[in-house]
C-alpha cells in the first residue's frame, strides 16, 4: 500500500513546494536554467481580482480616450506566465456559420458562430448596425436576433469575439431584411432618453446605480433596453425601463450607458452616458525624464520577501521622504521595515513563500509599517520574527491612507505619478538576462529562459532611453548599483494588468 501511494503523496509534495517558491535572486542563480524555469510556479503571487477591483483606478487623459475596452480586462502574472513569459496577445479568430452573407432573413433568427483562441473565448458579442443586440459567454456562443426590430433592407451584422487578455476580433455579414411592414410609411425612430444617472457622474465600486430610460415614439415603442460597455443588461417591452446596476463585482474604470429604444417599425435610437467607478483621471507629465531620491538599495537575501521590499522599505520610504520634505534617508525616521512587514503576510510559514502586492499595501493601510532601525531585516532569522508590542504600536504612526492601481499599459499615467514622487510597485517576470543584468544593461527583449515571479519600483523614467528606471532588492552588485532600466514597449511582455501607487 505504501509502494502505491508514496508516488501520490510526492507529486502533491513537490506541487506544494512549487507553489510557495519565492522571488528570490540568490536561490534562482543558483541553479541551472532548466531549474528556473520549474521552480517559479508562484514566487509573487497574483492579486485576488475580487478584490483588485475595488482599487481605485488612476488614469492618464490620453489612455481614457483610446481604451474603452480595456476596462473590464484583468491579466494577471499567472496568465503572462502561461503563455512561456509572454503576454497572451494573439486574438480569438471568429465566422459566422448561419445566416450566410447576403442572406435573405425575416422574424427572428439564429445566429451562430465558430469562435476559438489560443487560450479560451471568453465571450462572444452581437451588434446589429454597430448597436449591441446581445452576448454569451457559453459555447457554442449562439445568439438570436428579432430582424422584425430594424426596417426591411440590407443590415449589417457583427460578432465580436474577446479572451480573458482583452484580445478581440470580429467578423461581419451583410443580410437582408424582409419582413412584412406593420406600420407602412412609419420611418420616425423613436426619442430615448436616458434619466440617469448624469453624464461624467463618479461611484464607489460596490455601489448600487439605478439606471433609468424612457422612450417615446409617433406610433408606440417596443421595446427599451440597457447595456453596460455594449453588454445587454436587460429590456422591456413598454415606453420605460429600469435596470439596478450592483458594481460589486465591477471594476474601478469608466462604463458607457446605453439606452436603445426601438419601433414597431424597426426604427430605433440610442441614447449613450459615461459613469466611472473610483477613477482619477490625471494629464500626462511634462517632464521627459525624472529620477526619484529612493532609500538605500537592499538585499532580500535567501528570503522570498520581494513585495515586502518593493511596498514596505522602497515605496513607503520614498512616500515618508517626499510627504516630510526630508533630505535624507534615516533608519529611524524614513526608511522602514520589510521583516515586520513580510514576516505577516508572507502565505506560509516557509521563509521562500511569495505574497500579493495587495495584501502588503491592505496590510500598511490597515496596521502600518514600523521603521529600520525598530525592526532590522535579516534572511537568516528564519523569518518566523514577530513584532512586540512596542513595534506593533509605532506602526500605527506609519499607515496609509490609500492607494491606487494604474494600467500597466498606461505609461503616460505611470510617469505622471512618479513625476509626483510617488514610486509606482509592479510585478514582473524576470528572465535570466534581467537576473544577472550587469552595470548598462537595458532590458528590452526576453533571453529565451527565466520566468522568476518578481516585485520591483519604477523610481524613474527617461523618454531619450525609451524605458523606466527600476529599484531592484537584489542588493547593490545588481546592475547599475541596485537600479536598472525597463524598455517601455518591453515591460508589457511581463507583466499582468495593473500596477500599484501609495497615494
Amino acid at each position: 500500500m505504501n509502494k502505491i501511494k508514496w508516488p501520490q503523496n510526492l507529486a502533491l509534495l513537490i506541487a506544494v513546494s512549487l507553489l510557495w517558491v519565492s522571488c528570490s535572486k540568490e536561490k534562482s542563480a543558483q541553479v541551472p536554467e532548466t531549474e528556473i524555469e520549474q521552480s517559479v510556479t508562484a514566487g509573487v503571487v497574483d492579486d485576488d481580482p475580487v478584490l483588485q477591483a475595488k482599487v481605485p483606478l488612476i488614469v492618464s487623459s490620453s489612455f481614457l480616450n483610446g481604451s474603452a475596452e480595456i476596462n473590464n480586462t484583468v491579466l494577471t502574472l499567472s496568465m503572462v506566465q502561461a503563455k512561456g513569459g509572454k503576454r497572451d496577445a494573439a486574438a480569438p479568430s471568429i465566422s459566422i456559420l448561419s445566416p450566410a452573407n447576403a442572406a435573405i432573413v425575416s422574424g427572428t433568427i439564429s445566429v451562430q458562430v465558430s469562435a476559438s483562441d489560443n487560450v479560451g473565448v471568453t465571450s462572444v458579442a452581437l451588434a446589429v448596425d454597430g448597436i449591441s443586440i446581445s452576448s454569451s459567454n457559453t459555447a457554442p456562443f449562439t445568439t438570436t436576433w428579432n430582424s422584425a426590430t430594424v426596417a426591411n433592407g440590407t443590415h449589417s451584422i457583427t460578432v465580436t469575439a474577446r479572451d480573458a487578455a482583452g484580445n478581440r476580433s470580429s467578423s461581419s455579414i451583410q443580410v437582408s431584411v424582409s419582413n412584412t411592414i406593420v406600420s407602412p410609411g412609419d420611418i420616425t425612430a423613436p426619442v430615448v432618453t436616458l434619466l440617469s444617472p448624469a453624464n461624467g457622474s463618479s461611484y464607489n465600486t460596490g455601489a448600487i446605480i439605478s439606471i433609468s430610460a424612457s422612450a417615446s415614439d409617433n406610433v408606440a415603442v417596443s421595446n427599451v433596453s440597457i447595456s453596460i460597455n455594449g453588454t445587454v443588461a436587460g429590456s422591456s417591452s413598454s415606453s420605460s425601463y429600469s435596470y439596478s446596476w450592483n458594481t460589486a463585482s465591477a471594476a474601478s474604470g469608466v462604463y458607457n450607458i446605453t439606452a436603445t429604444a426601438r419601433d414597431a417599425a424597426g426604427n430605433q435610437s440610442a441614447k449613450t452616458v459615461s459613469v466611472t467607478l473610483n477613477t482619477t483621471v490625471v494629464q500626462p507629465p511634462s517632464s521627459s525624464g525624472v529620477r526619484l531620491t529612493m532609500p538605500p538599495v537592499g538585499t532580500q537575501g535567501s528570503e522570498g520577501s520581494c513585495v515586502a521590499f518593493a511596498v514596505g522599505y522602497a515605496a513607503r520610504s520614498a512616500e515618508q521622504y517626499y510627504r516630510t520634505g526630508a533630505t535624507s534617508y534615516s533608519n529611524a525616521v524614513n526608511i522602514f521595515s520589510p521583516e515586520f512587514l513580510y514576516n505577516q503576510i508572507k502565505f506560509s510559514s516557509d521563509c521562500n513563500s511569495g505574497t500579493a502586492m495587495q495584501s502588503a499595501l491592505d496590510f500598511i493601510k490597515l496596521n502600518g509599517i514600523c521603521t529600520f532601525q525598530s525592526m532590522p531585516y535579516s534572511s537568516s532569522n528564519g523569518c518566523s520574527l514577530l513584532p512586540t508590542s512596542t513595534q506593533l504600536q509605532e506602526a500605527q504612526n506609519y499607515k496609509i491612507t490609500s492607494y491606487a492601481k494604474m494600467y500597466t499599459a498606461d505609461r503616460a499615467a505611470i510617469k505622471s505619478m512618479v513625476s509626483q514622487k510617488h514610486p509606482v510597485i509592479i510585478n514582473i517576470l524576470a528572465d535570466n538576462a534581467f537576473i544577472s543584468a550587469k552595470a548598462g544593461f537595458v532590458w528590452k527583449a526576453y533571453s529565451g529562459s527565466g520566468s522568476l515571479p518578481h516585485a520591483v519600483v519604477i523610481c524613474g523614467y527617461d523618454d531619450a532611453k525609451n524605458a523606466y528606471l527600476i529599484m531592484n532588492s537584489w542588493g547593490t552588485a545588481w546592475c547599475d548599483a541596485g537600479y536598472g532600466w525597463i524598455d517601455y514597449d518591453f515591460f508589457l511582455t511581463r507583466t499582468g494588468t495593473y500596477c500599484y501607487a501609495i497615494n
